[in-house]
């Protein structure tokens, strides 16, 4: 009888184990964005792209050498074989972000990428670039300047938003110095947080289905997989419910006016959902991996804009892996590196191109407009 009941006992145990850990996919992905979101930090690496890129084709009466059509193809050829990634992490505790921006082209054995690493520090608003073509381009125009590779140059946003609105007025209007604070980077998060779970939450249950794991999922670490296909609908009201989240922070934060606020709100109303709908169809197909700490690992993100009338469509896709969760770890320490003031570099630069000048009015040249005498007799030819 006592081994009846343990064997009774250790079945309810299974199966309520079991229970719990095969909650249905809505509930589950639920779950794993807000635990994701609560993380102090993570580091995560993304590609973007474009996967489908159509225009209608060149009317029979329009020539083929018109003005631009020339160099339409070569321009979607660039874009198709364009790709932008990114490398980071985020640190909420030390109010900091790092990001590795890589534009990358690959296509028809022509490979070009150009990087360029970012550190903003939300604590001192101060932004670090790393060694990148943009510090190489410094280097050429200012050999005689502080060096430049292999050093971080400092950006201290506040004092170059008030060195910049001294000569553009409209600069301090259109960006806030204090903007890029820890405070604000706090309230932002917090936003995106409550937009995304409640986009996420207010989804049919039947939009949600469990995926079979690939050999690549289970070789990262996933533990179960979950598709989210939205349709034209869901889509719309989705990036609608985003938009207007993001608008109305901003509006919140005095980062927007409420003129142009009202001019976000309409775009995300109700007449103008339907007027999308009547012109272009938006389908969205998100394939989510969850990790053995119930946490996303993994992010595939599929969006599709297509004309109702007319060859128009456009297909773009982001991949995105996440890891390192509430221990970020970052590439760049300007602690312990070498760092040059931006205003270094802007003061040697405006030194050489003063010096620069001053050399070629010293040149002693003699040469005289046409048609003035010359020294020794004469005219100086218009030619």
């Amino acid at each position: 009888m006592k081994r009846m009941i343990m064997a009774v006992l250790g079945t309810m145990v299974v199966c309520l184990g079991g229970c719990a850990g095969s909650l249905p996919p809505h509930e589950e992905l639920n779950q794993a964005v807000r635990k994701s979101l609560d993380a102090t930090g993570f580091n995560y690496s993304s590609k973007s792209r474009v996967t489908d890129l159509s225009l209608p084709k060149q009317a029979a009466h329009t020539p083929s050498n018109a003005k631009g059509m020339k160099y339409l193809g070569a321009g979607l050829d660039i874009v198709r074989g364009f790709s932008v990634n990114m490398d980071g992490a985020i640190d909420m505790k030390a109010k900091k972000s790092e990001v590795l921006y890589d534009l990358h082209y690959d296509r028809d054995n022509v490979e070009v990428s150009i990087k360029l690493p970012l550190l903003v520090d939300y604590n001192t608003q101060t932004i670090y670039v790393g060694t990148s073509l943009f510090t190489t381009i410094l280097d050429a125009i200012s050999p005689q300047g502080p060096e430049t590779r292999g050093k971080l140059i400092k950006v201290n946003i506040k004092e170059l938003l008030k060195k910049g609105a001294a000569q553009k007025p409209e600069l301090s209007r259109l960006m806030d110095g204090n903007l890029l604070n820890a405070k604000h980077m706090d309230f932002f998060n917090n936003v995106f947080k409550d937009i995304l779970l409640k986009a996420v939450a207010k989804l049919d249950d039947s939009r949600f289905i469990d995926q079979p794991l690939t050999e690549q999922d289970r070789k990262a670490g996933v533990e179960r997989r979950i598709r989210v296909t939205l349709g034209h609908g869901d889509s719309v009201a989705v990036a609608a419910e985003i938009i207007d989240g993001v608008a109305q922070a901003l509006l919140q934060e005095g980062a927007i006016s409420k003129k142009e606020y009202d001019v976000l709100h309409l775009l995300t109303g109700e007449q103008a959902q339907d007027g999308f709908a009547d012109k272009f169809t938006l389908t969205m197909t998100n394939d989510f991996g969850i990790g053995p700490s119930g946490r996303i690992g993994y992010w595939a993100g599929r969006l599709n804009v297509a004309a109702r009338e007319g060859d128009y469509r456009i297909g773009i896709e982001n991949i995105s892996t996440f890891g390192s969760y509430d221990a970020p770890r970052f590439s760049m320490a300007p602690e312990t590196s070498q760092v040059v003031d931006f205003k270094e570099v802007l003061d040697a630069i405006t030194a050489a191109t003063a010096k620069d000048k001053t050399d070629k009015g010293d040149s002693g040249d003699d040469s005289c407009a046409p048609g003035e005498p010359l020294a020794k007799g004469g005219t100086k030819s218009a030619l």
